[in-house]
């Protein structure tokens, strides 16, 4: 509950950890999990539905323009981010501060990645991955937010958990729907999206916020506006960012690359590959979910996040081995079993991880948002650093790569002085 003064407008930081706006806990987490499964299906099925668009337009130039794609997305989803959880913090409406913002930008983002499918030219496609970033992370940004604003320390971990399970199932489930439509991209690219915008709906209807209307407005101008662009000058916040964009960047770069990783490392079909995705990502789903059911509870029942983040990334830097010592189709089924367990195990708690080290609470979104550069930051560089090292190097130095960068990712979370 946000308290209010006797005289004068509330202030953001009278909202405390033990006053939370009301969260209706045992709706929430469910509601978390069913609104990021909603974005990040239509957003994994996408990407590969995207490479299989692109080889039908012209397989010569197909690495070339993904990477393109690819790294202008990610970059802008990396500004729009920060900007729109900053605006996200000083909106004042009485749907409260995040709510608006979520709803707006899923329907945005369903819109502009469904008119995807129309275009059949490169230009067309980066026009609309640009637009589709924008709005996503309109979406994205106080969606992230609502763990810290309404749930306390104390139950983070299974919250995060749910987060972190509608998220890794979401990019299952996209998984199995791409290799399913594979063959037939526009089609997906044109129905996938309005996912995003029913579940964005759903949980503006759901989970209502208190309203922030009485909240302080901080000074508008553009100096503050600039100032508000910046990090917190917070070690343990470096050393979240850090660890994390690691991490993810390891397992990124051979999660991105796996519709190519089975036809030209392994030399299959197009459409045995897209069967392959299809059964690998209902493993990854299984082992996925187990993952999440038992790490995030136990996080909160220790009151420990950093055994379970360096556990995570061990697991997923093993599962990439045999792909370097042994590539065949069973090293792939391995990986993705499991990279499923360790990135459930690092997702379950790693959203609880770094909401707990946020260093204001007036700032959450927007410090949130630098944070989530390690979630697009690594979408922008995996694809750059593939298209580098495969050509010269091949797939095994690629894997190997990824090894050691997911590893190192885990280790970083050693220094950090908040969180156990």
């Amino acid at each position: 509950m946000i308290r209010t003064p006797p005289a004068g407008p509330t202030s953001v930081e009278d909202v405390t950890d033990t006053e939370k706006p009301p969260a209706r806990a045992a709706r929430l987490g469910p509601l978390l999990a069913a609104t990021h499964l909603s974005w990040a299906l239509p957003a994994a099925g996408g990407l590969t539905l995207l490479q299989a668009r692109l080889e039908e337009l012209d397989p010569a130039t197909k690495l070339t323009h993904f990477a393109v794609l690819a790294t202008v997305g990610a970059a802008t989803a990396l500004v729009a981010n920060i900007t729109f959880g900053l605006l996200s913090d000083r909106t004042r409406s009485r749907h409260g501060r995040r709510n608006p913002w979520i709803a707006a930008g899923g329907l945005a983002a369903a819109c502009c990645l469904s008119a995807v499918s129309f275009a059949d030219g490169f230009a067309g496609l980066l026009i609309l991955v640009v637009a589709f970033q924008i709005a996503l992370n309109a979406m994205l940004a106080p969606l992230y937010a609502v763990l810290p604003d309404r749930v306390p320390s104390e139950r983070l971990g299974k919250a995060s958990a749910w987060t972190g399970l509608g998220t890794l199932v979401g990019q299952s489930l996209g998984a199995v729907a791409a290799g399913a439509l594979v063959t037939a991209p526009t089609l997906g690219l044109r129905w996938l999206p309005w996912l995003i915008a029913a579940g964005a709906l759903l949980f503006f209807l759901a989970a209502p916020d208190t309203s922030s209307r009485d909240l302080t407005r901080p000074p508008f101008s553009l100096r503050e506006l600039g100032r508000g662009m910046l990090p917190p000058k917070d070690a343990d916040f470096f050393w979240a960012l850090g660890g994390r964009l690691l991490a993810l960047l390891g397992i990124n770069l051979v999660l991105v690359y796996q519709l190519y990783t089975l036809t030209d490392h392994l030399h299959l079909t197009t459409a045995h590959a897209g069967s392959v995705i299809a059964l690998g990502a209902i493993v990854s789903a299984l082992a996925t979910g187990t993952a999440i059911a038992v790490c995030g509870p136990l996080s909160d029942r220790l009151r420990r996040r950093k055994v379970f983040i360096l556990a995570g990334t061990a697991v997923m830097a093993a599962a990439i081995l045999p792909l370097v010592l042994a590539p065949a189709l069973w090293s792939f089924y391995f990986f993705t079993g499991a990279a499923a367990l360790g990135l459930g195990c690092f997702g379950a708690v790693d959203q609880a991880l770094v909401s707990e080290v946020l260093p204001h609470q007036e700032n959450r979104a927007k410090d949130l948002g630098f944070l989530n550069i390690a979630n697009t930051l690594p979408q922008l560089l995996a694809p750059i650093t593939a298209s580098v090292v495969v050509p010269a190097f091949g797939y095994p130095a690629l894997f190997v790569l990824a090894i050691v960068l997911t590893l190192i990712g885990g280790l970083c979370v050693l220094p950090l002085r908040r969180v156990a």
